[in-house]
């Protein structure tokens, strides 16, 4: 067997050895360039129209072996035509062809081994008619006409093309397109077999140049590419298996089909792509120039991944469904129109679209995210609509520092931000919403935070250390149905605003709730819901300042159905202490209710008239203080129900220094006052235990007088119980209080348990049965006061005094010594009654002219005082010296018509003597008085005539005018005395007031 096997291995290399010697000896012999060589020229010409050159052909063997090849040198071929900018269609520096020689001997296939083309150049052109310069193969018209054969491609098998440093040039005119492509370094690889071209062709090397329509897209931009490809003619269908394309370093992959359905013009697509990591620098360096005023400005970096597909039908009307899932990440970006550098830019977007229908296409933002140097945003969402009206559903998020944006505000503006602002928003509109600002469709929630927030327009400024805005538009949680529109919560730790040279106001822990209908309508006022609960809020203007703790409470505006541009404001407000300072006046609460509803009649010009306001109002432990008031007015307690005409006062405590009372009652005709239309009238019970009726009169002195001395007196005099002027009754009011009142003073006097009522009615005081008790008696007083003018004023009085010191009398009414001075010889206790009416001047002084009047006193166990006087009677009469002077009993009674008083006969008994008085005196104090003695022990009957003046007096004896045991009747001068004035006062609050 070795032997055998020796043997046959010589046999055989030398088989071979001699095939290789014979056709070696043939190919150098036979087959010689220079022989070769016009074979290949002379069959070329039956096949190219064009001129053709070749520098030389050879065959290979040994170096293709087992193939043969063909290499030619300088191939040239030469096509001119009308508007290409060069004649030659190729050129090649050295071409090797190699094919599978048994293949194409057996089966007839051909089985391209290899083409290499190394150095030269393509031009390619076509002109806008469609002449190109590549149409240079001859056509045989007596091939078959076969159908089948046209369509069945021959079986070829390309195991591999190459070029080396090859120039390709391609215009086509009609097209606009005019590519470079320098330094081509490729390999194609591939198989024709039937209906079936595959393949692979890789570039590895090249310099791209585009321009299309006169426009530089590519100038030299490396391109690589490493497409596997699979065509079937008869489809017209490609199919790309992981294709890459690479442009500056720039990788695209693709995978699908692409199909051109010629029965129906349409071309379909099945493709996905991918690209991982592209520098964004890189692809705006491929930005075509015309493009670039665009970027003017822009400084961008990142990296950009996509991946995707476009599936779906491409023709005249339809484009195929693109899925687009774009992903960026560490951008940065700056620009020159926006002064704060962006940086960390990331985002995560899908895009579904088949650039037509709304309902196929759609924006999905998962994630898009930046900072600015300090500040902070992010957002996420969808857009939907894209070729309609663009609908956005979004959620952003955001940290800001306003600083940085600062220096974006121009200076005009004069506006200054600072501080931070954080928090979330989500928003949902239509672009067109935001054009024509249609608040109303747009949906807008969010909360932000304000943290160290600063903000200064021009003399305004907020402040606040932490604040957070919750808001919602529309309002999906409205308490009223006009209040859908808009709803925002303001959370604030603390807040400040200031204007300079103006205002302060400052707010701690403070909750505000606002909704509200659109405010954008000017035809009507918008429906406002506001509720509020804070800490403590304060406030200062000039010389005012405000400070209360814990107001909280809620205010309704909406508008009048009558008149939409008019509102109706209900307010409920209750908070605990508060306190107003203006100037020298202060008020100062410890807790007030207020509930109120409001109208507003914008057409008045009066405040009053314009805001017509009624509800209740409960307040306790209030501290007024006024500056024309030289004590604070303290208010234990007031709780009242208003409306525009009435104020219902159920409650009501004040002190005012010495004087405390409780008032309750009704006050009526409110607006009507104040309109001009009405009397302002009122009903209340005044309950006191001490009343200093002196500052009271001060209080309430001209109030609504138009001459008053209040009007005289300066701004800064201190009104106290001490006062300028008279005491000028309030003008345009009827006011009835009835008075209990336990101790009330007035200067130095006292007096106690004051029972009556006490009416002002429009310039006029009524003192109606006041019953009251001061240390010298008992006291009863109805009184008429009128002050038509201050040097004009009236006063009737019925005065009933009973049990009162005569000493006293004369001290508490003095004008008594005039009227009646033969009381100042008497003492005791008597009963003193005084009906009077007289006009008084801004001095309280009588006027006598005016006087009219009657009086009566009644006394029992009375002391005749010692005195020059009752000296000179006693004398005269022949009283015994021994008596104690003591007055059984005294009844007198006298009237008065201006200067003179009457004193009627009455009757004194005193010891065993009865006499009767009778006669007239003057305010001049002159006087012509008779004494009667009527019943005494002497047998004779005397009488006495006192004339003459206090200083002047002469008494003589006289015959008795009255007969022994004479009793004078009563006269009831008083008692008429008192209808009259009952009469007068009837009168007066019968009156109507005259405008």
């Amino acid at each position: 067997m070795r032997k055998f096997i020796k043997i046959f291995s010589i046999t055989i290399v030398s088989l071979i050895s001699i095939l290789i010697i014979t056709v070696s000896i043939a190919l150098w012999l036979v087959f010689t360039p220079e022989r070769f060589t016009p074979i290949i020229r002379r069959q070329a010409d039956k096949f190219i129209t064009c001129k053709s050159e070749f520098g030389e052909v050879e065959l290979t063997f040994l170096s293709t072996f087992p193939n043969f090849g063909i290499k030619v040198k300088q191939l040239v071929l030469i096509n001119p035509v009308d508007g290409a900018t060069n004649d030659t269609l190729i050129r090649v520096d050295e071409l090797v062809g190699v094919v599978d020689a048994v293949a194409w001997w057996k089966r007839d296939e051909l089985k391209l081994i290899g083409l290499e083309l190394t150095g030269g150049s393509v031009n390619i052109f076509s002109d806008s008619l469609g002449n190109t310069n590549y149409a240079i193969v001859t056509t045989d018209t007596t091939l078959s006409t076969d159908p089948e054969s046209e369509t069945t491609l021959p079986n070829i098998d390309i195991r591999n093309i190459s070029l080396n440093n090859i120039s390709f040039h391609y215009n086509d005119i009609s097209s606009k397109i005019n590519t470079a492509i320098t330094n081509l370094s490729a390999e194609i690889r591939g198989t024709i077999s039937d209906d079936d071209i595959s393949g692979n062709i890789r570039v590895s090397r090249s310099g791209v140049s585009l321009e299309f329509d006169g426009e530089k897209y590519l100038q030299q931009a490396s391109l690589k590419l490493d497409m596997p490809v699979k065509i079937t003619p008869s489809r017209q269908l490609i199919e790309f298996r992981n294709a890459s394309f690479t442009i500056n370093d720039l990788e695209l992959l693709l995978n699908g089909t692409v199909e051109n359905d010629t029965l129906n013009k349409n071309i379909i697509t099945g493709i996905s792509y991918n690209l991982a990591s592209w520098p964004v620098k890189s692809m705006l360096a491929l930005v075509p120039p015309s493009f670039n005023n665009y970027l003017k400005g822009i400084d961008a970096d990142g990296l950009l991944t996509s991946r995707g597909s476009i599936n779906g039908i491409m023709n005249d009307s339809v484009m195929p469904l693109m899925d687009i899932h774009l992903l960026l990440v560490n951008g940065a970006l700056k620009y020159s129109g926006f002064p704060l550098p962006l940086h960390d830019i990331n985002g995560d977007v899908t895009i579904s679209t088949d650039l037509k229908n709304d309902s196929l296409s759609f924006v999905n933002l998962k994630q898009f995210s930046a900072r600015t140097p300090l500040s902070y945003i992010s957002t996420e969402g969808n857009l939907t609509h894209l070729f309609t009206d663009i609908y956005c559903n979004l959620t952003t998020n955001t940290r800001l520092t306003l600083n940085e944006f600062d220096q974006m505000i121009p200076d005009s503006m004069k506006l200054s931000l600072k501080g931070k602002v954080s928090g979330k928003v989500k928003s949902a509109f239509k672009m067109s919403q935001i054009e024509k600002m249609q608040l109303e469709r747009m949906k807008l929630s969010g909360s932000l935070t304000l943290s160290d927030f600063d903000v200064t327009y021009d003399s305004i400024s907020i402040k606040t250390g932490r604040s957070r805005i919750d808001f919602q538009l529309p309002n999906n949680k409205a308490s009223a149905k006009n209040t859908k529109f808009a709803l925002a919560t303001l959370l604030m730790d603390n807040i400040e605003t200031a204007k300079i040279d103006s205002y302060t106001a400052s707010l701690k822990n403070a909750s505000v709730t606002f909704e509200t209908s659109d405010v954008r309508d000017t035809t009507r006022i918008p429906d406002l819901i506001c509720s509020f609960d804070i800490e403590s809020l304060s406030a200062s203007m000039d010389t005012m300042n405000l400070a209360i703790a814990n107001p909280k409470g809620k205010v309704n505006v909406a508008p009048r159905p009558e008149s939409p541009d008019q509102p109706r404001i209900t307010l409920s407000y209750l908070s605990d202490h508060l306190k107003a300072v203006m100037g020298q006046n202060s008020v100062e609460v410890e807790k007030i209710n207020i509930d109120t509803d409001i109208l507003n009649d914008n057409t008045q010009k009066d405040i009053f008239l314009q805001w017509l306001v009624n509800g209740f109002v409960d307040i306790e432990q209030g501290n007024v203080v006024i500056a024309g008031i030289s004590h604070p007015v303290e208010i234990p307690s007031v709780k009242l129900n208003f409306d525009p005409e009435t104020f219902n006062i159920k409650e009501s405590k004040i002190k005012i220094d010495r004087s405390d009372f409780e008032l309750s009652g009704n006050l009526n005709n409110v607006l009507s006052y104040f309109r001009g239309d009405s009397i302002l009238r009122g009903k209340f019970n005044f309950v006191s235990n001490t009343t200093d009726i002196s500052q009271l009169m001060a209080l309430t002195n001209g109030i609504g007088q138009k001459d008053t001395i209040i009007a005289e007196q300066s701004e800064n005099q201190v009104i106290d119980s001490v006062y300028a002027g008279p005491y000028m009754v309030p003008g345009g009011i009827d006011v009835l209080l009835n008075a209990n009142i336990k101790t009330a003073t007035m200067g130095i006097d006292t007096a106690k348990n004051i029972l009556g009522s006490v009416q002002i009615h429009d310039g006029s005081l009524v003192l109606d049965g006041l019953t009251f008790e001061t240390p010298a008696a008992r006291m009863q007083l109805t009184a008429l006061y009128r002050t038509p003018r201050k040097n004009h004023l009236f006063l009737g009085v019925d005065y009933h005094m009973l049990d009162v010191e005569i000493g006293e009398l004369l001290t508490m009414i003095p004008d008594i010594d005039s009227l009646m001075p033969m009381l100042r010889s008497f003492g005791g206790k008597g009963e003193f009654h005084i009906a009077v009416e007289t006009y008084l001047d801004s001095m309280y002084n009588i006027k006598k002219s005016t006087l009219r009047g009657a009086s009566s006193v009644k006394g029992n166990d009375l002391v005749l005082m010692d005195g020059e006087t009752f000296s000179e009677i006693a004398k005269t009469l022949k009283f015994n010296k021994k008596t104690e002077n003591k007055v059984d009993t005294l009844s007198a009674e006298f009237t008065i018509f201006r200067n003179e008083i009457d004193i009627y006969p009455f009757l004194i008994v005193m010891d065993k003597y009865k006499a009767v008085i009778a006669g007239r005196h003057n305010f001049d104090l002159s006087f012509d008085y008779h004494v009667s003695v009527v019943d005494c022990p002497l047998p004779v009957k005397l009488g006495v005539d006192v004339k003459g003046n206090m200083d002047d007096l002469s008494y003589r004896l006289a015959k008795c005018r009255y007969a022994e045991y004479y009793r004078p009747s009563a006269r009831r001068a008083v008692e008429n005395k008192q209808l009259e004035l009952r009469k007068m006062i009837r009168e007066t609050l019968e009156q109507k007031v005259i405008d």
